[in-house]
């Protein structure tokens, strides 16, 4: 099994695939599992998922949950693959840790991808649905587990795999990577985000919003994916696909 040292935690990934490396970082709890769809990206690039401290197969939890400390995980998770610099795609409040990155390492970043992403929670409804998930983390973490996954997929294999995979997750980083997501702030220093960004959104999804701020201080491009709401990676996953390798094609090469 892949894993590598970092700290006190053994850090735990999957490598697919040659080519362009991209990264790709999960939200709270969900692991790599809920990139299911986007290892069928190895076929054209080098894919590699990690399980966040605290999340999945990783052994180990940080002292302190901070979006900047996953972000150095990333660096850590380069640095022993020997990678130099790498595509970055976040999903939800994985976008956190990959604007992290891009601002606290560009020489190692060829791009960020941010679905569903934001540079701060914005917006009084997305506030309190991270009030939600924190409050269900701590008293109903099976039933939250349960409402993710089957928001995602229908598909049972797949759903459960993310369930299961959920329940591994320690409920105090659960529960400090909501809170570090939801007082993250990025907006004052994204003018210093040079590497080329892709932002994607489903049409259905109130944290779209979030591309009005964008617009004020980074160059970008945008897709709004049509008849979905948040879950782009499991919910529309080919056109997804699709995107992300058009998006790399173009900047990479």
């Amino acid at each position: 099994m892949p894993t590598f040292m970092y700290e006190n935690r053994e850090i735990f990934y999957e490598e697919k695939g040659s080519g362009v490396p991209i990264v790709f970082i999960h939200p709270p709890a969900m692991g790599r599992k809920v990139f299911h769809f986007q290892f069928e990206l190895e076929k054209h690039f080098k894919v590699i998922f990690p399980d966040l401290s605290g999340c999945g197969d990783t052994i180990g939890v940080p002292e302190n949950v901070t979006i900047l400390g996953f972000a150095k995980e990333i660096r850590a998770l380069l640095d022993h693959l020997d990678i130099d610099r790498a595509v970055i795609c976040g999903y939800s409040s994985g976008g956190c840790v990959a604007q992290e990155f891009a601002l606290t390492y560009p020489e190692r970043t060829l791009g960020v991808i941010l679905s569903g992403g934001f540079p701060e929670v914005q917006s009084a409804a997305f506030k309190y649905e991270h009030i939600a998930g924190m409050y269900l983390v701590k008293r109903f973490p099976k039933f939250l587990s349960y409402l993710i996954s089957t928001s995602h997929t229908n598909e049972e294999d797949v759903r459960n795999d993310i369930y299961n995979h959920m329940q591994k997750a320690d409920r105090r980083v659960w529960f400090d990577f909501y809170e570090q997501s939801l007082h993250y702030s990025c907006v004052k220093r994204l003018k210093q985000l040079k590497a080329p960004v892709l932002l994607l959104y489903g049409s259905r999804d109130f944290v779209n919003q979030h591309i009005r701020c964008y617009k004020r201080y980074i160059d970008y491009q945008v897709v709004i994916i049509q008849k979905v709401s948040h879950q782009l990676p499991t919910k529309k996953w080919q056109v997804f696909n699709q995107l992300i390798t058009g998006f790399v094609k173009e900047q990479a090469y």
